[in-house]
This record gives structure tokens, C-alpha cells and sequence, in this order.
């Protein structure tokens, strides 16, 4: 079943403006969780949006480590799916190309659709041209190596006030 890059993007596009939302949060605080907190509330959210197809923690190529395997956070029908957080304190480091390398390698040798989620919850979003740098590909080690294109989405804080989400999408060809 093909279940398409827009379709996941969407899914995590629904569940960024409700963590921004504070009828939705009241009291918890899940807009400041790191990604390893949150990754078992969005694991949850995309089994009831997607049902059966989704297959957390799934294996994956992982050029330049010791085995050569490692895994992606999702995978949902035939879209592979790395998620990455900056929490409201965290530097933006957090989320640059040279950062999230391994996420990258990961996608680009993942042979389908892949997607990379960057979650932003500062109030000082990224610019252009920093998102740009995911262009410049990462070393995958010796060898010719096939590379698939894959697609960021960049979710961020567009306004203080009102508080408002904003999105940004890329196709990343190398």
C-alpha cells in the first residue's frame, strides 16, 4: 500500500499543532519533551492514524558504522521516516546537516521514500539557507553507492503571538 510522503508529513504536521496547542497540552509540558521521550507518544499517534502498516524501530542500511546496520525511527508503508527534535532551551545545532549525518545516511540509502521530520520547538527558527545544507551529502565510505532522494520536513514556530506553526518542505536530491 502506498502511503505517500504528503500523507506522513500531514500526519506529523497534525501532531505538531497540537502539542502547540494549549487546550490540547493543559498542564504537561509536551512542548518542551526531547525526541527520546517523545518518540513513544508519536509512535502511538501514527498506529492510530496509519493502523497496521507502521513498523517502528525498522532496519535500515547504515554506511560508515562498525555493522553496517542501524535502524529508522518509522517505517510507514513503503516511507522510511527519521525524527529529530530541538527542544525550546537546545541550541540549533540540534538540528543542522553535519549534527544529523547518520539520519541522513540512513535516507539516502533507504531504496523508497524517505522523510526526514525535524521538530523545532524554540522560538528562533532555522533560516533557508541553513535547511539548505542538507543538500551537501554526508560520506557514505568507499565504494559507489546508490543514492535515493529524500524529503525534509521542517516544523517550526512561525509567531509568538498568536501562537502558530509553520512548515517548511524540501525534496533533497543529491
Amino acid at each position: 500500500m502506498g502511503v505517500g510522503v504528503g500523507n506522513v508529513a500531514r500526519a506529523f504536521r497534525v501532531f505538531y499543532s497540537n502539542l502547540l496547542r494549549h487546550d490540547f497540552r493543559k498542564s504537561l509540558r509536551f512542548d518542551a519533551l526531547p525526541e527520546r521521550t517523545m518518540l513513544p507518544l508519536i509512535r502511538c499517534f501514527l498506529l492510530g492514524y496509519f493502523g497496521g502498516i507502521l513498523v517502528p524501530e525498522a532496519s535500515a542500511k547504515l554506511p560508515g558504522s562498525l555493522s553496517g546496520n542501524g535502524r529508522t525511527d518509522f517505517l510507514i508503508g513503503d516511507v522510511a521516516v527519521e525524527f529529530v527534535v530541538r527542544t525550546p532551551e537546545a541550541a540549533r545545532a540540534s538540528l543542522l546537516a553535519n549534527t544529523n549525518a547518520a539520519e541522513v545516511r540512513k535516507l539516502l540509502k533507504h531504496d523508497g521514500h524517505a522523510l526526514l521530520v525535524l521538530f523545532d520547538l524554540s522560538r528562533r527558527p532555522l533560516t533557508d539557507d541553513l535547511l539548505e545544507r542538507y543538500r551537501d551529502c554526508p560520506s557514505l565510505g568507499q565504494g559507489p553507492h546508490r543514492k535515493s532522494a529524500f524529503n525534509l520536513a521542517y516544523y517550526y514556530i512561525r509567531s509568538a503571538r498568536p501562537l502558530l506553526p509553520g512548515v517548511l518542505r524540501k525534496n533533497i536530491r543529491i
